[in-house]
C-alpha cells in the first residue's frame, strides 16, 4: 500500500480531535477505550502517523459512529472529490507540480484582471462580494507562488489557450506577459502543445500531478463541473506517463516562450 499523503493524515486527525472533544474525552481516556496509548492518539490527531486498521475501527466505534470510517474512505479512495481548498494548499506546500491545461491558465499564475474575467464568466451567479473574495483568494495564492522557490512547476499548455481572450485584449496581453516573465526568469518551465498535432495526448482534459513534501504523489483531474483526486499509485503513474507524452510532443521551452512573446506582439499590433 502506498504511503498515506500528509494532507489526509492531518484532515483525519483534526476530525478525531473534534469528535473526541465533542464526546468530552481526554486523549488518555480515549486511548483507554480503544486499547491504545495517549502518545499514539496524539500522533494521530496531529497527523504524525497513519492509524492502523485496528485503531481506525476502534476509534470509529468509540467516537465516530460511522463518520470516521466514511471520512477515511473519502480521503483515501481513488477518484474522490477534494475537500475545500485542499488542492490549493497541496500545491502551495508541494515540492513539485506537473500540470497540463487546455482552457485557462492555472489559478496561481493568473493576474487579477484575468482571474476576475474568468471567474465572472464561469460563475455569473456569484454576488459582487463573492466574486471579489474568490479573486482575492486567487491573488493571495498567485503572489505566494511568484515569491516562493517551491513548488517547481513544469507546465504544458495547449496552443489554443494563447488565442483565448478572457477579459479582452488588454487583459489577455497582461496575462501572457506575466506568464512569459515567469518562464524567462525560470520560475516555471513552460511548454506549448501544438493544437493541431495528429497524436495530441491531452484530449482527456486538464490534470496535475503533485509531489508532496513527504514525496508521496497524487493526481488531480478536472472536468467542466468538478475535480477529482486520484491517489492510486498505478493511476498516478499513468498520469505521469501522459504528461511525459505531452512534454515529448510539445515545443521546447525556448520555442514555447517565443510563441508567447509573439502572441504578445500580435496583441500590441492589434491594440
Amino acid at each position: 500500500m502506498p504511503p498515506v499523503p500528509k494532507q489526509v493524515l492531518l484532515r483525519y486527525g483534526r476530525e478525531v480531535a473534534r469528535l473526541r472533544s465533542e464526546a468530552e474525552l481526554t486523549q488518555t481516556s480515549l486511548a483507554t477505550r480503544v486499547q491504545s496509548s495517549k502518545s499514539q492518539i496524539s500522533d494521530v490527531e496531529c497527523g504524525k502517523a497513519p492509524p492502523s486498521v485496528k485503531l481506525r475501527k476502534a476509534l470509529d466505534e468509540a467516537i465516530g459512529f460511522g463518520r470516521l470510517a466514511r471520512l477515511w474512505e473519502d480521503l483515501t479512495g481513488s477518484g474522490r472529490a477534494p475537500w475545500l481548498s485542499e488542492i490549493a494548499t497541496a500545491i502551495q506546500d508541494a515540492q513539485a507540480v506537473w500540470e497540463y491545461q487546455a482552457l485557462a491558465f492555472p489559478s496561481y499564475l493568473q493576474t487579477e484582471a484575468y482571474a476576475r474575467a474568468l471567474v465572472s464568466a464561469s460563475a455569473p451567479w456569484l454576488s459582487p462580494e463573492e466574486l471579489t473574495k474568490s479573486v482575492d483568494e486567487r491573488m493571495t495564492r498567485a503572489t505566494h507562488f511568484v515569491d516562493a522557490l517551491r513548488p517547481l512547476l513544469w507546465l504544458v499548455l495547449d496552443q489554443s489557450l494563447l488565442s483565448r481572450r478572457y477579459g479582452g485584449v488588454i487583459t489577455a496581453r497582461e496575462q501572457l506577459s506575466h506568464l512569459a516573465d515567469l518562464a524567462e526568469r525560470e520560475r516555471i518551465t513552460l511548454q506549448i502543445m501544438p493544437a493541431d498535432h495528429p497524436r495530441h495526448p491531452g484530449n482527456s482534459g486538464s490534470f496535475r500531478v503533485i509531489t508532496l513534501q513527504d514525496s508521496t504523489e497524487l493526481a488531480y483531474v478536472e472536468s467542466a463541473e468538478e475535480g477529482r483526486i486520484l491517489t492510486s499509485a498505478t493511476v498516478v503513474a499513468r498520469r505521469r506517463m501522459l504528461f511525459g507524452s505531452l512534454q515529448g510532443l510539445a515545443w521546447d521551452p525556448e520555442g514555447s516562450l517565443r510563441a508567447v512573446r509573439d502572441e504578445v506582439k500580435r496583441l500590441d499590433s492589434a491594440g
